[in-house]
């Protein structure tokens, strides 16, 4: 009889993980060791694995709930479907991510496989806690599991400071907030009636890519130094560009809120992007 989407599986774990990687306070390192320590009545399907340099490691996610609340995402039993923000606002479901708390509850890590000893498997870039139980485990062969021209959007993976930023359009991955930070920097240089070349200098909290889009239409930059930057990967509730020169200065917030994309930010009114706009008296000389 074939097994359907709506019964449960069940899976015993063949083993567990010891790690120093014990809750999501840490940050995950792929270069930290760790133990898959397997049961040893399953002793015997290890052996010739010392061969290999890499393996795959699945395991189940048992801290789901605590990523859950770790990323404020408590308060609800509904499965977690799209991604909490992080970084950009931009919808991103749970496929799109490699997030602690899939629907299914299976994790899984290529790893690199430094010595076997009996049951112990010693190995490197594991991202899984200490007493996560581990479902199954696989060689990994670079013939059939390397593909090296399989396409993935531009620099999925990684995040850059803001001088590495500022010279790179990630318009795949971050065109919302690239494209919030274009829209926040027009409005602010139209209260104060700028121009590109007028001096003037910007203060922005927010992403990386929110503060490329304000350094692109104003001008200022942290390589100039007439720009000041906060890195804030929380709600863009949180994000805010003040512009200022001698004349006077300007203040801008957002609305805490996901755009689908970036025709989305340039489609809709100010009053849908913008929570505050306030002006601000003339700074005073120095």
């Amino acid at each position: 009889m074939s097994v359907t989407w709506q019964e449960p599986v069940t899976i015993r774990p063949i083993g567990v993980v010891v790690s120093e990687f014990k809750d999501f306070t840490q940050k995950t390192s792929y270069e930290a060791e760790s133990v898959v320590s397997v049961r040893e009545d399953l002793t015997d399907g290890l052996l010739g694995l010392e061969h290999f340099s890499h393996i795959y490691v699945l395991y189940y996610q048992n801290r789901r709930k605590d990523w859950q609340k770790f990323v404020k995402w408590a308060g609800t039993d509904e499965q977690i479907l799209t991604m909490p923000l992080v970084g950009e606002p931009s919808c991103k479901g749970i496929y799109t991510s490699r997030a602690p708390a899939r629907p299914s509850g299976i994790g899984s890590c290529v790893v690199e496989l430094l010595r076997r000893e009996g049951n112990r498997l010693y190995v490197r870039g594991l991202d899984a806690f200490d007493g996560t139980p581990v479902l199954d485990i696989k060689i990994y062969i670079p013939r059939y599991d390397c593909f090296p021209l399989a396409d993935a959007p531009l620099h999925w993976c990684n995040r850059h400071d803001l001088s590495t930023t500022s010279r790179l359009l990630h318009w795949d991955t971050m065109n919302v907030g690239l494209t919030l930070g274009l829209r926040a920097g027009q409005r602010a240089m139209r209260e104060l009636g700028l121009g590109r070349s007028d001096f003037k200098r910007a203060q922005v909290v927010g992403g990386n890519f929110f503060a490329q889009g304000v350094e692109g239409v104003t001008g200022c930059s942290v390589l100039h130094g007439t720009m000041s930057f906060t890195d804030k990967a929380e709600s863009i509730a949180a994000w805010k560009v003040r512009l200022e020169t001698e004349a006077g200065a300007v203040d801008l917030r957002l609305h805490d809120r996901l755009y689908a994309g970036a025709d989305e930010v340039l489609s809709v009114s100010d009053e849908v992007l913008f929570s505050a706009v306030e002006r601000l008296p003339a700074l005073r000389e120095a």
